[in-house]
């Protein structure tokens, strides 16, 4: 997991409510068990569309996507957020988000910041003026910049520090890696043996 501590680029706009990971990442593309390489299949679907935003040069190399309410609804695949940050994105900015695509995005450090409804929609307008407008993200003060609209988000300060710092659960697994061979040394002999 890369550490990610600031962000600075302009945004993705999808106006478009409840989309569900079924369309961010479509079944057909489930089969793999890498994390990687799952980008060009983002929005497989509606990017047949040659207007759709992902098609459009200008947001090509946006790091935000921003987005509709009720974002990352359906089933729990993992793929959907691995999709969003393969082809790109570090954040993604929504007035809801599913809880448990929330929390697959904050396990591979993609990050999901919550805005009003008012402010999504007054980002969006931004964008629709004009589409390279700036948008600066900081993990650390927890802040959001766009010219002159300002605001807070909320993320707990232990997912915080796993994306400040790059921290996945394997490398927190492995923090304890002492206590887990102290473990396996202690097993009495009539417990089955792991190879």
């Amino acid at each position: 997991m890369k550490k990610l501590s600031y962000i600075e680029s302009n945004m993705l706009p999808l106006p478009m409510s409840n989309i569900d990971t079924d369309q961010i990442m479509p079944k057909e593309f489930l089969k793999r068990v890498e994390r990687s390489g799952y980008g060009e299949f983002l929005f497989y679907d509606w990017k047949k569309d040659d207007n759709f935003p992902l098609n459009n040069e200008i947001y090509k190399k946006s790091k935000v996507l921003l987005a509709g309410t009720n974002f990352g609804t359906g089933s729990s695949r993992e793929h959907a957020p691995w999709g969003l940050q393969d082809w790109g994105f570090d954040a993604i900015i929504s007035s809801k988000f599913a809880d448990i695509f929330r929390l697959n995005s904050i396990n591979i450090g993609l990050l999901p910041i919550e805005a009003s409804e008012d402010i999504v929609e007054k980002l969006f307008q931004k964008v629709s003026e004009n589409p390279k407008t700036k948008i600066e993200i900081s993990i650390e003060e927890k802040s959001v910049v766009c010219e002159e609209i300002e605001f807070n988000f909320f993320i707990d300060d232990f997912s915080q520090n796993r994306i400040l710092n790059g921290i996945d659960k394997i490398d927190i697994s492995l923090e304890y890696e002492e206590k887990i061979d102290e473990f396996m040394q202690s097993r009495n002999k009539w417990a089955p043996k792991l190879t």
